[in-house]
């Protein structure tokens, strides 16, 4: 009986495959995909210029928002852009920033991929920002965003 050969595309199917996921280098593509208009007015900001909002009374028909200088454009969920000129920006919006509003159960998918850190609380919001590291402490973010998904659902 003759020993039985394999060709190399068997032999590489055969091959176990890694599963392990590749963590981003820039926690920016972790961010929902926009429509490139949108992606235009917000791409020159950097990691540390994003604040992704939890929010209890969100009406999921703004998306996302630009705040800065006095503009306050503001993405709608059907792609429309609002432009809008604030007369003055709120005191915590002070610098610039791309504020991305979503569900605790989004913002927890980032976080489980690139660390957040709280950056401001009220009692029914929530704002995060990227932390330095993707592999910082993530323990108390992930208890508020469970309390937060809780309070969602």
């Amino acid at each position: 009986m003759m020993p039985q050969q394999l060709d190399l595309v068997d032999f590489i199917a055969g091959m176990p495959c890694s599963t392990a996921p590749i963590p981003p280098t820039d926690p920016r593509d972790l961010l929902p995909h926009r429509p490139a208009a949108w992606e235009r007015s917000v791409g020159h900001f950097r990691a540390h210029e994003i604040r992704i909002e939890v929010s209890l009374l969100w009406t999921h028909v703004v998306v996302e928002q630009l705040r800065e200088g006095s503009r306050g454009d503001m993405l709608l969920r059907d792609g429309r852009i609002d432009r809008r000129d604030m007369m003055w920006p709120p005191r915590m919006w002070a610098e610039p920033c791309r504020l991305i509003l979503m569900s605790a159960a989004d913002a927890a998918d980032i976080h489980a991929q690139w660390c957040l850190e709280l950056s401001h609380r009220e009692s029914k919001t929530a704002t995060f920002r990227f932390a330095d590291r993707p592999d910082a402490d993530r323990k108390h973010t992930s208890q508020l965003l469970r309390a937060l998904e809780e309070k969602q659902s």
